[in-house]
């Protein structure tokens, strides 16, 4: 997979097109903010998945807006594909990848390429959709990494729907 922390220069880009971009409320987020949505970027992940709504100018309404951006939505289709990639020609000993359950993957493979291709799409996303896809590929020990910890089909679905 693709790690989840970004570099310094992505964290740069990202900042700029942020701030480039005016916010639906007019309230523009404080640097403070901007770092704790970075920071605690599986907490608010939680949040989105189970519907708590943003106030504009906090750290839940910046990682919202980052959850839709173009830049999070295809780097999410790229570490799908790699997944997928991955189930294809077995795990390389040598890679910072965690090796992914192939058999569920190849099961799974169709609603796994609708869930990449949609991310692709220039279409727009719900950020519960995408924050539940975050979830799932962080979560170690859930259908994607280990078996026997639930089914990686119904997991994808659910992000399918929420998309």
């Amino acid at each position: 997979m693709a790690s989840p922390h970004p570099t310094w220069p992505e964290l740069v880009e990202f900042e700029r097109t942020v701030r480039a971009r005016p916010h639906e409320s007019g309230v523009q987020p404080s640097w403070p903010e901007r770092l704790r949505a970075r920071l605690f970027a599986a907490r608010y992940d939680r949040q989105v998945d189970a519907g708590v709504t943003p106030i504009p100018g906090t750290a839940l309404a910046v990682h919202y807006a980052r959850l839709t951006a173009p830049q999070e939505r295809a780097e999410l289709s790229r570490t799908l594909r790699a997944a997928m990639s991955d189930a294809e020609t077995g795990w390389r000993g040598l890679t910072p990848r965690v090796p992914v359950q192939a058999q569920a993957i190849r099961r799974a493979i169709g609603i796994v390429e609708d869930v990449a291709g949609r991310l692709a799409e220039p279409f727009p996303v719900r950020a519960r959709g995408v924050a539940r896809l975050r979830i799932l590929l962080a979560d170690g020990r859930g259908p994607l990494y280990r078996s026997g910890s639930g089914s990686l089909s119904a997991a994808m679905r659910g992000v399918l729907a929420a998309l």
